[in-house]
């Protein structure tokens, strides 16, 4: 899946005859043949072949974005040597009495390569390969593939040609350069080739269209007017359409991009043949390109949402990060959050720096360190982005537990969806009910009084909170792997259908509360540095410990609160249901009955300070709690 974009360059020059019909490869071998020729000042040869049997980046060489993991490439990344002149001769000599054209897909890694000032010459030698010509240069483009078109004439060249790919790093530590699908060969008629990837390297869900984004290029003397495509998708019905309105010049390349209906789960091939409409083309074995679309059920498929929220208890505008972690926590089974604490005495250090390091500022929020840095108050409507990108594996976690020594041994499975690169397992634990004394355990807040608008009740609590009065959820207690995952935990390459574990181990600390803590099994996608799908479960599922069985699951929020709180409870069976608040000495303050009740229910607790009515709110699927006030009745409820 590369993406390409026209390279176009045109060179004058002269010629001789000699018979050549061209040469074309995709590097799908394992080794270069003794056609294969290379002139380098590096100490590891020169140019190589990526290997998509590595267990390890060392081992495959050069990682380059996309599925297709066959093709060249050279790189001082691994070296640290001399890559100031790194040729790959093209296999033949070829007569100058015709033109012609070399097109191939390239990648550079980008701004990196910028620094350095890295580069590659296209170039042709008319003696032997004594002396080279450049007739093209390609300058670093971004992380991404694209496509180089380039021509020469041969108009005041004389022999036999070569042709070579010239890589230099410019004295520079740069990290190389990948080279596939290329292709030389006359320019004669109107000679169409094409190319075809897919915009994302995620899988698309079932029901929605992947943009394919196709590049026709002409690498003939004669223009094109109008192209026929033939289009079949696996499982489809093939069809042909006509789009007489394209003109393709000589030596010039049209991109457009072509929806591709997803109707079933799984691997399926997209196959797209393109003709000029007046049916001449001199060289038609490079007119058809296949990609794999990798589809998924978004209804039945497992994927998590991670947010992790840098907050501290020093900071006192990030109470907001905790209201919006607890609504979203409460909204949405999926939604995992980790609150990453900083500067009090909930540090994880190793977490507590990488967390430093990628925010700019405290509250901030990453949610599946796609959606970066963001503001706590937006954290649903990036949970809802990060929704829409299917997950590359379903994830699933097993655990074992000794209560004794508080060995943790957990387990994380990743069963793949698609081909992937460059992939880590992590485990995070996070603790709920974190409490504490102390100057470090009360809550800076500077929604103290109001002035600063509702936030889920610390409007109605003092600056700083008193520590006796906070409850911290959320908790980053471990982070097992390095904050980039697991290195080793997964093959460096996996491909679709294929299933990996990976054992954590870990001893929790003796201040934790194993009945409050979660296991979250993390993907991490570390090409690209961010979460590619999650997986959470509790350790020990007292909460409902001390309830009857009916009871499947228990939560109070929002955790302080200064007047209100809404007790979440699922039953399996409808059981009656009422509500009783009592104070730390055990006394009866209120108590109230909601009657029958059954499922996943949010009734609302008694405030035990203040008459008040309950109210339905249909806004939010539960019943509001209602207080007086000067201006009626208003509820204090805040989202």
């Amino acid at each position: 899946m590369k993406k390409l974009y026209a390279f176009l360059i045109l060179v004058l020059s002269t010629g001789m005859l000699v018979a050549q019909t061209g040469f074309s490869t995709s590097f799908d071998f394992t080794s270069f043949s003794s056609e294969w020729q290379q002139q380098s000042v590096a100490s590891d040869g020169g140019w190589s072949l990526f290997n998509p049997y590595a267990s390890n980046v060392v081992d495959a060489g050069y990682p380059a974005p996309g599925g297709d993991w066959q093709y060249a490439f050279t790189s001082d990344g691994i070296c640290n040597c001399d890559k100031g002149n790194d040729l790959l001769i093209v296999p033949g000599t070829y007569t100058s009495a015709k033109n012609w054209t070399i097109v191939f897909e390239y990648y550079f890694p980008g701004t990196d390569a910028n620094v350095s000032g890295e580069y590659v010459n296209v170039m042709y030698s008319n003696n032997g390969g004594l002396t080279w010509t450049s007739f093209a240069k390609l300058d670093p483009a971004g992380k991404e593939w694209h496509t180089a078109v380039t021509g020469l004439k041969t108009a005041n060249i004389q022999g036999d040609l070569q042709f070579a790919i010239r890589y230099s790093d410019n004295g520079g530590l740069g990290t190389g350069f990948a080279l596939d699908n290329l292709s030389l060969v006359p320019t004669d008629g109107a000679n169409v080739h094409v190319a075809g990837k897919i915009q994302s390297d995620s899988p698309v869900f079932v029901g929605n269209d992947v943009m394919v984004q196709i590049t026709i290029s002409n690498l003939g003397d004669q223009d094109v007017y109008g192209v026929e495509l033939g289009i079949n998708m696996e499982g489809q019905t093939p069809y042909t359409e006509e789009i007489e309105e394209v003109e393709i010049p000589s030596m010039t390349s049209f991109t457009f991009e072509y929806p591709v209906s997803v109707t079933t789960a799984g691997l399926g091939t997209f196959a797209m043949t393109i003709n000029p409409l007046d049916g001449t083309d001199p060289v038609d074995d490079d007119n058809t390109f296949e990609v794999v679309i990798a589809s998924v059920d978004g209804n039945s498929v497992q994927h998590g949402i991670l947010a992790e929220e840098a907050t501290g208890t020093w900071c006192g505008w990030c109470p907001r990060g905790a209201v919006f972690m607890d609504l979203l926590s409460n909204k949405y089974d999926d939604f995992i959050g980790v609150a990453v604490h900083n500067g009090d005495p909930m540090v994880n250090t190793t977490y507590d720096a990488w967390m430093a390091n990628s925010v700019g500022g405290y509250p901030s929020a990453h949610v599946q360190r796609k959606f970066t840095d963001i503001n706590p108050s937006d954290l649903e409507a990036n949970y809802l982005l990060a929704k829409n990108i299917a997950p590359a594996a379903e994830l699933s976690l097993d655990f074992e537990y000794d209560e004794v020594t508080r060995e943790l041994s957990a387990t994380v499975t990743g069963t793949f969806l698609m081909n992937a690169i460059s992939h880590r397992f992590n485990l995070i634990l996070t603790e709920d009910g974190v409490t504490g004394t102390g100057a470090g355990w009360s809550q800076s807040n500077y929604y103290a009084g109001g002035a600063q608008g509702p936030m889920g009740g610390y409007e109605s609590l003092p600056n700083p909170v008193p520590a006796a009065q906070m409850v911290y959820d959320h908790v980053a207690r471990a982070i097992v792997g390095t904050p980039n995952g697991a290195v080793g935990s997964l093959p460096f390459i996996v491909k679709a259908g294929e299933s990996h574990s990976y054992t954590f181990t870990h001893t929790l600390d003796m201040t934790w509360n194993p009945e409050k803590i979660h296991i979250i099994g993390v993907l991490h996608n570390d090409q690209t540095k961010s979460i590619a799908n999650v997986v959470s479960t509790s350790l020990l599922n007292s909460d409902v410990s001390d309830l009857p069985a009916s009871v499947t699951s228990l939560d109070i929020f929002p955790n302080p609160t200064a007047h209100e709180a809404f007790v979440r409870l699922n039953l399996d069976q409808t059981l009656p249901v009422s509500i009783r608040v009592v104070d730390i000495l055990g006394q009866t303050v209120a108590e109230r009955p909601y009657g029958m009740q059954t499922g996943d229910q949010i009734p609302a607790c008694i405030d035990p300070g203040l008459v008040s009515r309950d109210v339905p709110d249909p806004d939010h699927g539960r019943i509001r709690h209602d207080f007086p006030s000067a201006d009626g009745w208003q509820s204090l409820k805040q989202r």
